[in-house]
């Protein structure tokens, strides 16, 4: 029940224009999380499942921290390249 981008409402217009995964990203969150996970350093639970491209992975938070760190990375490197005319 606890998806994030709720990817069944995109139409596939919308969805093909950004990209061939683009409706298929997804995060469904774990509801059965207790309060104490984030008490207690050394548990590192299933907070969830990342669905991309109809494969899912449970990952943990610390995961997602590493995930989020990455893309934004990703992201910058490619507008570094583009602005320094890096492009073919």
């Amino acid at each position: 029940m606890g998806y994030i981008n709720n990817t069944a409402q995109w139409d596939k217009k919308t969805a093909d224009r950004n990209g061939k995964l683009y409706g298929s990203i997804d995060f469904e969150i774990n509801e059965n999380l207790s309060q104490t996970i984030f008490e207690k350093v050394e548990l590192k639970p299933v907070v969830g499942k990342l669905e991309i491209g109809g494969r899912r992975f449970e990952v943990t938070y610390q995961e997602l921290d590493l995930l989020t760190e990455t893309i934004s990375e990703a992201k910058k490197v490619i507008q570094m390249r583009y602005k320094m005319g890096m492009m073919k």
